[in-house]
């Protein structure tokens, strides 16, 4: 499977381009379809896991369990060391989900919550999901190096941040020798995006001006929803018809067009939507990471029929060209 580098405390950390995403590990999926997911990730050569403290806390009985079923795979299969263990912290309360939790105290208290779930004495990279503007970065950045230094994270990330704002913790990091951000996670897939569409307002799109952003500053970027939560797969398959709520978001006349150019080149390329969706972002001009979910082994293994496909920029262009 296809790496990338990212900076961290001690060096560099590869990572798999194509990550495995655990939202739903441990809940929505019963632990023995998610362990078979991550054996099947691992057997293809897939390294890097996606997880949060958050997820699934909005479902009965749900709280923890992606940490607590990643955490006791990696220890059943020996595979600590081999693995690059992704999670997250500083998320809002669900039912205050505009009120901040990005306080030092905050901060702390998430990451060694999630380490005792995981079962681990560290992760490799450590998300903050959410960013409150109204909060110096510097109050911020403070707190996360503190975490760096003490050992329980090898490196720092900011997920639905605007590329804005970390390039301003990054320089305050730069100035005061701290830790900076080495890498950013939004959602990030081929359909044409809108801020104010989006179900969830907390979370965050890329945009043109966020895509230009990274551009100039070569920041790493891991893409969830990337493949448009089924999207141009079913779109393509079957029209509007089995769309989800999450995926009718996308359902405008320029991602029509782009469903139509995707099966095009679907065609030409003898791939699955699904499968083009991780080419799109693993081989895009931007440092790429495309976090992939599924809900069935069918889904899963779709997915990682994308993980070696590439295709070129003038393809990846010619997707989102208007």
């Amino acid at each position: 499977m296809r790496t990338g580098e990212i900076k961290t405390s001690d060096g560099s950390l590869s990572m798999s381009k194509a990550v495995l995403g655990a939202g739903g590990f441990g809940s929505e999926l019963l632990k023995e379809l998610s362990f078979e997911m991550m054996d099947r990730y691992f057997q293809v050569g897939g390294r890097t896991i996606d997880t949060g403290r958050i997820y699934m806390a909005w479902v009965h009985n749900g709280a923890s369990k992606s940490e607590k079923t990643v955490g006791e795979w990696i220890r059943t299969r020996g595979v600590r060391d081999q693995m690059v263990v992704v999670t997250k912290g500083g998320h809002p309360e669900l039912r205050n989900i505009t009120c901040s939790r990005l306080a030092p105290e905050c901060i702390e208290y998430d990451i060694n919550t999630s380490l005792a779930v995981l079962g681990m004495d560290y992760v490799d990279v450590y998300f903050l999901h959410r960013d409150d503007e109204r909060i110096p970065v510097g109050e911020i950045m403070d707190a996360m190096d503190q975490l760096v230094k003490d050992g329980l994270t090898r490196a720092i990330g900011a997920s639905n941040w605007t590329v804005k704002r970390i390039l301003e913790a990054n320089e305050y990091a730069l100035k005061h020798g701290k830790t900076p951000f080495t890498i950013s996670q939004l959602q990030w897939n081929m359909a044409d995006c809108k801020q104010e569409d989006l179900l969830d307002k907390t979370c965050l799109c890329m945009t043109r001006e966020e895509y230009e952003g990274y551009q100039k500053s070569n920041l790493p970027v891991m893409a969830y929803s990337s493949q448009a939560v089924g999207f141009f797969s079913k779109y393509i398959n079957s029209g509007a018809t089995n769309l989800s709520a999450r995926a009718k978001v996308f359902l405008t006349e320029k991602n029509i067009k782009r469903a139509q150019k995707v099966e095009m080149l679907c065609r030409a390329l003898n791939c699955t939507p699904a499968a083009l969706c991780i080419a799109f972002i693993s081989c895009n001009p931007v440092d790429g990471y495309a976090i992939i979910g599924n809900s069935s082994m069918q889904q899963m293994e779709d997915s990682l029929t994308g993980v070696e496909l590439t295709i070129s920029q003038e393809e990846i262009d010619w997707i989102v060209k208007d």
